[in-house]
């Protein structure tokens, strides 16, 4: 028995030797093949164009009688009279009153800002008062020089109001505004005091009032003359051009609107609009999209343009009207058609 066992030990050693070879081919084969080549993805192309950009802002409008403005009495004494909201006050009739006594409306841009009568140096208020009165169908005098006829057309004009007949104006016995107005909100008090507040007004004809918040808009953008669309109530759209910017309300509640000055408004008294401003534009311009810019560490930005042999080079750049997703680009040697490496 003893003179087996070395036998039995190889046999031992064979077998083991047999399953760890079994087990090896079996590993092998099932070990995974390498994974192929990473590959380096092409860069995203775009091109130069030459175009035309513009940037424009969007306000809430309403068809109304345009912006309000704030009245504020200048006439010292007690308010006797007001005007009704709606009504409309016109050249020569009374605005309001103060002690009993009427304070007319006169055409005019320039406010009385003077006591005028016989004895004050020429200006443009008594070239204003002179054709005022003319308006009115009073004999008066021309030009600056406040003369005898001045004096005496005052004098007719203070009769037919039932005022005190002396020939002069003091500061608030007139207002001057460019035209009628419609009066839009009263907010004096008869009884109260005749210097503060007393009503806003509008114009009397029908126009576009888009308001403003200052936080959002920048309203220096808001120029007047600059061209507008509008949106009517049923989608219809019409040109329009904005007129003055207005600001209303007491001192810390302020609230600004700018009108805009539309002709194609028949068939439509009121509702609300959607304006939209050109504020910026350029035209004929190169640009690319915005996100083909790479900034460099220098300062400025850079294209990095693709030439037709596959290569790339960095070409500096300066920017101009950013427009959405486009930008106006200048550059050396740069023309529409070239392409541009874009960020993905």
């Amino acid at each position: 028995m003893r003179a087996r066992r070395p036998w039995l030990v190889t046999g031992a050693v064979l077998v083991v030797a047999g399953v760890v070879a079994v087990a090896g081919l079996v590993l092998s084969r099932q070990r995974p093949a390498d994974p192929p080549p990473a590959t380096v993805a092409a860069p995203e192309l775009t091109e130069l164009v030459r175009t035309d950009l513009t940037n424009s802002l969007t306000l809430q409008g309403v068809v109304g009688h345009g912006a309000k403005t704030t009245f504020t009495g200048r006439k010292e004494g007690t308010v006797t009279a007001l005007p009704a909201a709606g009504a409309t006050v016109s050249p020569g009739e009374a605005l309001y009153s103060v002690n009993a006594k009427p304070v007319p409306l006169m055409k005019g841009k320039l406010p009385l800002y003077r006591k005028l009568d016989p004895s004050v140096p020429p200006g443009p208020d008594v070239a204003q008062l002179n054709d005022a009165l003319r308006a009115l169908g009073y004999v008066t005098g021309r030009g600056e020089k406040y003369g005898t006829e001045t004096e005496a057309a005052v004098k007719r004009w203070q009769k037919k109001h039932g005022l005190e007949q002396t020939g002069a104006l003091d500061v608030g016995d007139v207002v001057f505004l460019p035209d009628a107005v419609r009066i839009a909100a009263v907010t004096g008090q008869v009884g109260g005091s005749a210097t503060t507040a007393l009503f806003s007004y509008t114009s009397t004809a029908r126009g576009i009032t888009a308001e403003i918040d200052p936080a959002k808009v920048d309203v220096a953008t808001l120029k007047p003359g600059a061209a507008a669309t509008v949106r009517l109530p049923g989608g219809r759209e019409v040109p329009g051009t904005l007129g003055e910017l207005t600001t209303t309300g007491e001192e810390g509640k302020e609230t600004q609107a700018v009108s805009v000055v539309v002709e194609q408004l028949d068939g439509v008294d009121s509702g609300p609009v959607v304006v939209r401003v050109v504020t910026e534009s350029r035209t004929g311009v190169l640009a690319v999209p915005v996100t083909a810019l790479l900034a460099l560490s220098e300062g400025g930005y850079a294209l990095e343009v693709a030439d037709p042999a596959g290569t790339t080079r960095l070409v500096p750049v300066r920017t101009g009207l950013f427009a959405g997703e486009l930008v106006e680009i200048t550059g050396d040697g740069l023309e529409a058609g070239m392409k541009v490496v874009r960020a993905a």
